[in-house]
């Protein structure tokens, strides 16, 4: 039990309750003291010190803790009415609403418990106690009369009274409660410590002089009650705004004693102990604010000269780090100054001699000596103000360059010199490399460039760089990448700035760019970053590798072609009319065969002969597949345009494919619009390229999902070689035109085995499949996708794949809607050629 409850006090909770008890208690104390010592009659007390022990804990601590406030008057109340809850009651509502008052209406105007501030010191004398000592004299007046305690005719008296209570008490309490929140450090001196021990005990003399003592000079014809008031001033100026409002306290507490022992200043004029209570109250008010402010006062100005000295520090310091001095010239008195840092330009110690015009001159370079005396003089006599560069001799012999900047005014002039001999000599390496930086720039045979870092403006470009691209430099230079167009692919741009961003540098990436023709260069290109001034920027060196990379790609091409061919016709050879022949027959007499077993209802033979046609048909397929290719790559295929109507055209592929599909467990899925329209194409070829694909696709998935969309967009073909649009991604195309059309896309995608990076490469190369295991498992010659492309590339369109390793495959083929019939033909490279 222990433990815990120690632990309840170290924590948050434990503090915020202690903190509440002691509110309570402080203001339980205060307000008995008061009824005990400060009622100077039945009804009237001076002041009511617990009014501002409540201001000042709320204002300390914070609102939050005003239960301590509501606790301590509700068991004060209590205690002088046992048994009346209702009383105890609603006292302790008005008194802590007043203290919440106050603090609402201080912090709005941003206080400080220093009170070091004149707006503080008005704050808490006008919010913080007249303002704020409303509500609980008005509360407390009201339930009074309400009750019966008092007569509603004695409202504004009780009411005056009882504010003016409240009032007093936050006044004089809440500041020595404010400011002596932390104990004041002890003068350091001991002349200090003897100075506060004589104006206390002054102060103490003096009040029980004025306001306790009963001899005659109580009774003086003179206003004694002003003779403490030095000495509240002595207090202000001296010691703070602590000691200041401890002798408020003071002052306050001997002039009630002396009240209430029937002596003071105050009883002289009065009639009756209530004129003397407003006349001590008048008093002490105008004694205390006047003491506060004048605190405050001092406060601010010392502060303000603590912040002067320290700033005229921080300036010293600023130019001895930026070697920078100043000068300043009273025309009128002939007055010269200088600061300390001028002797330290001059290699001199600061005030070895005094500032002089013509002992300055004598540190000035003899070469410069003229030019610095004639910019005074036109200053001094034409009132001109002056920019001038010079160099000084120090005395040890070496020289240094000084930059005077000097500002005039009829009555006076102002002038900084600062060292920049760093700076010169700074400037004068960075002009020796930046010539020879330019020497190399534009005679280097690479192309090199440079662009801001920002927006790829361009800034400057050596003759290589432009002759490149084939742009003159007055088109070239402002213009950025992106105006210039020379981007072909700008997944580029943004790798190599990522790659910038990340290792600070870009070396020998290989990119594609477009010249000033349209022409699609190869560039080796490396990137640095380079300051231009205070701006961000690149240097870019490019070299064309154009010709190299075509050079090796006529030669790997050549190479793979003499390969192809060899492979092509020696497979030609052994296979197409050998088979073809013999094929045929065998199909014919099993279909004969198989008919006759029908016939004589020999089942077993009937099923027998029919997997042997199949077989043949099937064989016969793949050689059609072969002769189909031959007759691409003679260029003896042609093409039959027709007007095809899209809805039937998929009715017919889905009806061919759709047992092939089932057979595997797959879900055919077929997607279009009904009003997509017709095609302008050969019914055949566009036909077998679609069961070509969903033929794949059945055949490689397995209880899986294949689908069909075909859409209708608009894009634009162009000369580069591809087809640019919104939805689908840039492909390449071969078909050279330039118009914008409309476009059948038929999407074919699966959810079956896929295909890797390197299967994709090779996947529309004639004679392959993705790898010796699909054919063994799968079959086929790896000629369907090749004449699928050749053939869609034929009727102005083209196909391309998207495929992941287990995740299925995607292919896309374009075909014009609409398409002028013109003649096609392959050229020897298998490339496709219009007439």
């Amino acid at each position: 039990m222990e433990t815990k409850f120690l632990n309840l006090i170290k924590g948050k909770t434990g503090r915020y309750l202690l903190i509440v008890a002691a509110i309570a208690a402080l203001y339980f104390l205060a307000a008995k003291f008061a009824i005990s010592s400060l009622m100077l009659s039945s009804e009237v007390s001076p002041m009511w010190p617990a009014a501002g022990v409540a201001q000042a804990a709320l204002l300390l601590f914070g609102p939050s803790f005003w239960p301590g406030v509501a606790i301590g008057s509700f068991l004060f109340t209590l205690s002088g009415q046992p048994g009346d809850l209702l009383a105890a009651l609603i006292s302790a509502i008005g008194r802590t609403l007043q203290p919440l008052f106050g603090v609402a209406l201080l912090n709005r105007i941003g206080f400080s418990v220093k009170l070091d501030r004149l707006r503080d010191v008005l704050g808490v004398m006008i919010l913080g106690s007249f303002c704020s000592a409303i509500v609980n004299s008005t509360i407390g007046t009201l339930s009074e009369c309400l009750f019966g305690l008092s007569k509603w005719s004695d409202f504004a008296g009780i009411w005056g009274t009882w504010w003016l209570g409240d009032a007093m008490g936050i006044l004089l309490v809440a500041p020595v409660l404010l400011t002596w929140q932390k104990w004041p450090s002890l003068p350091q001196k001991p002349r200090h410590a003897v100075e506060a021990a004589i104006w206390f005990l002054l102060l103490v003399a003096i009040c029980w002089l004025v306001f306790c003592s009963r001899t005659r000079a109580a009774y003086a014809r003179y206003p004694l009650e002003y003779l403490p008031f030095p000495l509240v001033v002595w207090a202000a100026f001296r010691f703070g705004q602590c000691s200041t409002a401890i002798a408020n306290l003071i002052l306050s507490s001997f002039a009630i004693w002396g009240i209430a022992r029937n002596s003071g200043p105050f009883l002289k004029h009065a009639n009756n102990t209530s004129q003397a209570i407003l006349s001590l109250q008048a008093f002490i008010t105008v004694i205390a604010v006047t003491a506060l402010v004048l605190a405050a006062t001092v406060a601010e100005r010392q502060q303000a000269e603590a912040s002067l000295r320290a700033n005229e520090a921080s300036l010293a310091n600023a130019q001895r780090i930026a070697q920078l001095g100043n000068w300043d010239l009273e025309i009128a008195a002939g007055q010269l100054r200088w600061s300390d840092e001028i002797y330290r330009i001059m290699g001199e110690s600061p005030g070895a001699f005094k500032p002089n015009q013509e002992k300055f001159l004598e540190y000035v370079h003899p070469d410069d000596r003229e030019l610095v005396k004639r910019s005074i003089d036109r200053a001094l006599y034409e009132k001109k103000a002056y920019r001038i560069d010079y160099r000084l001799i120090l005395p040890d012999g070496s020289d240094r360059t000084v930059c005077e900047q000097a500002a005039v005014t009829n009555t006076r002039i102002a002038s900084t010199i600062q060292d920049i001999t760093d700076q010169k000599r700074a400037e004068a390496a960075l002009r020796s490399s930046e010539e020879r930086f330019s020497k190399a720039f534009y005679s280097s045979p690479v192309g090199i460039s440079i662009s801001t870092l920002k927006d790829g403006c361009f800034v400057d470009a050596n003759d290589s760089f432009l002759r490149q691209l084939g742009w003159h430099r007055e088109e070239f230079i402002g213009r950025t990448w992106t105006e210039l167009e020379m981007w072909v692919n700008t997944e580029d741009r943004d790798s190599i700035a990522q790659q910038l961003q990340l290792q600070n540098s870009t070396k020998n990436w290989e990119v594609n760019v477009y010249t000033k023709s349209g022409e699609i260069r190869d560039w080796l290109l490396s990137v640095e970053p380079i300051d231009i001034g205070k701006q961000e920027c690149v240097l870019i060196m490019a070299s064309d590798i154009t010709e190299r990379k075509r050079a090796d790609e006529f030669r790997k091409g050549k190479e793979a072609a003499e390969a192809a061919n060899r492979a092509k016709s020696e497979f030609l050879a052994n296979m197409s009319h050998e088979l073809r022949t013999p094929l045929n027959a065998i199909i014919g007499y099993s279909e004969l065969m198989r008919e006759d077993a029908e016939e004589q209802g020999l089942e077993e033979f009937a099923d027998d002969l029919l997997r042997v046609n199949n077989a043949g048909k099937h064989l016969l397929a793949i050689i059609k597949d072969i002769l189909d290719f031959s007759k691409i790559e003679a260029g003896k295929m042609s093409l039959q345009w027709e007007t095809i109507s899209i809805p039937v055209l998929i009715q017919e592929v889905v009806a061919t494919v759709k047992p092939l599909a089932e057979k595997n467990s797959n879900i055919f899925d077929i997607n279009y619009a009904e009003d997509i329209g017709s095609l302008r194409s050969d019914l055949t070829k566009v036909r077998q390229s679609l069961l070509n694909l969903l033929s794949n696709a059945s055949k490689f998935t397995k209880s899986g999902t294949i689908s069909l969309t075909v859409t209708r967009e608009v894009g634009e073909m162009r000369n580069e070689g591809y087809f640019k649009r919104e939805r689908i991604p840039t492909q390449q195309l071969t078909v050279n035109s330039q118009q914008s059309t409309e476009w059948i896309v038929f999407t074919v995608s699966d959810t079956g085995i896929g295909m890797s990076p390197e299967q994709l490469e090779r996947v529309f190369d004639p004679f392959t499949q993705a790898d010796s295991s699909t054919t063994k498992k799968y079959g086929g010659t790896g000629l369907g996708l090749t004449i699928t492309k050749k053939l869609c590339q034929m009727m102005g369109g083209d196909i391309s794949v998207k495929s992941e390793l287990d995740k299925g495959s995607t292919f896309t083929i374009w075909l014009p809607a609409i398409l002028k019939e013109t003649s096609t033909s392959m050229d020897d490279s298998g490339d496709l050629l219009r007439s």
